[in-house]
């Protein structure tokens, strides 16, 4: 008797544990859903980016312009963070992919950095 309680018991607790996984697993999916949507609208910065130039506008512009002119395949953007302008090349997933573009950049940039954008 103790045997088939003990055997129905541990049934019912897998069950349990098995209808528990699924609920997680729904909650993941949706979490991951979420997460996706926020980076896709910028909302979460989950790259890598390189900061090539930091200071006054003009000399910002001038930079991005310097870039350009040299045909790196990276986009660059000009970014305002309070006080100075700033120019970022890329968004790498990984930081792979940043170093191997940091290791590119980095000869005619020296003053060069990696880095998260908004950590």
């Amino acid at each position: 008797m103790k045997t088939i309680f003990c055997i129905l018991f541990i049934g019912l607790s897998l069950t349990a544990k098995a209808q528990n996984t699924t609920v997680n697993t729904q909650t993941l999916d949706s979490l991951l859903l979420l997460k996706k949507k926020m980076i896709k609208n910028h909302e979460i910065k989950s790259f890598y980016t390189i900061q090539l130039f930091s200071g006054e506008r003009k000399n910002a512009e001038d930079a991005k312009k310097e870039y350009d002119a040299k045909a790196y395949e990276y986009k660059a953007t000009i970014e305002y963070e309070t006080p100075n302008y700033k120019v970022w090349v890329g968004q790498f997933r990984t930081k792979l992919y940043a170093d191997k573009a940091f290791a590119e950049l980095k000869k005619d940039y020296p003053n060069a950095l990696i880095f998260r954008p908004g950590r």
